[in-house]
């Protein structure tokens, strides 16, 4: 188990709730698959969020009504032992069982038959979420491959479905994805411990951007000093493809070429975050990449930062999402005299933004885009999402967004990557080398 797991009880919960959801029938949940490359193996999101085993190739079978649960692993003599000699099996029964809280761990073909006796079956209708993927991703690509009718193969949940089928035809299977994305919104502590430090790990990188950032550098330069940070501090890699968007490139809201040179005058927007014990954060800052805003970009960069600060401000448990952007709205409508907008172009953005009602944008965990829909009733404690307000002009290509993660607390929010600075005064500083930021005061192991 990574470090950050030191027993097996969260998973023991985790699969006591799902107990509790799908009641007296079965759910199989499909393990990753073996790397097809020369990249290291990593686990399926949901895998690894019902019981931690980090091997490829594994079925794990839970009966909702007694709440046994076994684990089905290759045989040492099927894994290949090329990549690491440390990787489980079938062979390590009564170990990983004490491990990871397990009843029962057996070799795959006992799965066949474990399913003869398997009326209704909870699983995937597709792929997992493997590295760099949430299911809105993995839905996408799916139907990509749909479209294509030189292609339009079985995704591997939907060729599991029909193998099942095969060994017994009277199974009912449904889709077990709803339930575990409910499951994952509401963080426990443990989680939170994790994201937070996810969230430091964000916002430092953003930091280092910050000051790696001059014009002629590339945009793919100011990538690699992100991701430095992030495996120097112990996370996999990127949680996602890195957005960093010179000038107009910042007009494409998940640009990812990553390719330009920065020109002076300009802003650079970027958004990346790492891949940390499974979890993920999400962050947006825009700086001037010479390091001074011009007026025209101060106005609106700092009229969207106190739209920012006051979404923060207002968020807490029992409100909802609606009632939270309507309040703010009304806010920051009489804030925008306070600004000297370079245009009426510029000008017109704002109203842009109190239409546009997303700003409290998406859930995040497991992956960037985690769970389901946050925005269905009151907040909770324990939600985790992005707060994410923007501003668009067309007919000048801009696009901004500030962006950070926040966790709802019983007394309002903790901001998980408050690190990086939000003051227009402090990002220049950081931006010519004149500023500076307190490390994190915790830990990261």
């Amino acid at each position: 188990m990574p470090a950050l797991f030191k027993d097996n009880e969260e998973f023991k919960r985790r699969r006591k709730d799902l107990c509790a959801r799908i009641g007296s029938t079965h759910a199989l949940i499909i393990g990753g698959p073996a790397p097809n490359d020369h990249s290291a193996f990593r686990q399926y999101n949901d895998f690894f969020y019902l019981c931690g085993v980090e091997t490829p190739q594994a079925y794990l079978l839970i009966d909702g009504s007694t709440g046994f649960s076994k684990l089905y692993l290759p045989s040492s003599n099927q894994q290949s032992r090329e990549r690491n000699d440390q990787v489980i099996s079938a062979n390590d029964t009564s170990e990983v069982a004490k491990a990871y809280g397990l009843d029962a761990v057996g070799v795959r073909e006992d799965l066949t038959a474990d399913l003869q006796n398997v009326t209704t079956l909870y699983m995937h209708p597709r792929d997992g979420e493997g590295w760099k993927t949430d299911y809105r991703s993995t839905i996408d690509a799916q139907r990509q491959i749909e479209l294509d009718i030189w292609d339009n193969r079985l995704n591997r949940g939907a060729h599991l479905a029909s193998k099942v089928k095969e060994v017994n035809s009277k199974i009912e299977v449904k889709d077990i994805w709803p339930i575990i994305l409910d499951m994952r919104m509401t963080k426990s502590p443990h989680e939170i411990d994790i994201l937070r430090k996810a969230g430091y790990q964000a916002a430092k990188a953003v930091v280092e951007a910050m000051k790696s950032t001059k014009p002629g550098v590339i945009e793919y330069e100011v990538a690699a000093a992100m991701q430095y940070q992030y495996l120097v501090n112990g996370s996999w890699d990127t949680g996602y493809a890195p957005i960093v968007a010179g000038g107009k490139n910042a007009f494409w809201p998940h640009y990812g070429d990553n390719n330009c040179p920065l020109k002076d005058g300009e802003l650079l927007l970027v958004d990346c975050a790492p891949d940390y014990n499974y979890y993920t954060s999400d962050i947006c800052r825009v700086w001037p990449i010479n390091g001074k805003y011009t007026d025209a970009q101060r106005a609106l960069y700092g009229f969207l930062t106190e739209y920012h600060l006051t979404l923060l401000s207002s968020i807490r448990a029992g409100r909802t999402c609606d009632e939270i952007e309507a309040e703010v709205v009304e806010i920051m409508r009489g804030k925008v005299k306070d600004y000297d907008f370079a245009s009426e172009e510029h000008l017109a953005g704002t109203e842009w933004m109190f239409k546009f009602n997303n700003h409290l944008a998406h859930s995040v965990g497991l992956s960037v885009h985690d769970g389901v829909e946050h925005k269905t009733g009151p907040l909770e404690p324990g939600l985790v999402f992005a707060v994410d307000p923007q501003i668009r002009i067309d007919s000048e290509m801009i696009y901004m967004r500030v962006e950070d993660t926040v966790v709802v607390t019983e007394t309002g929010i903790e901001n998980l990557t408050e690190y990086a600075p939000h003051d227009l005064d402090e990002i220049e500083k950081l931006v010519t080398g004149k500023g500076m930021v307190q490390d994190y005061p915790g830990t990261l192991e």
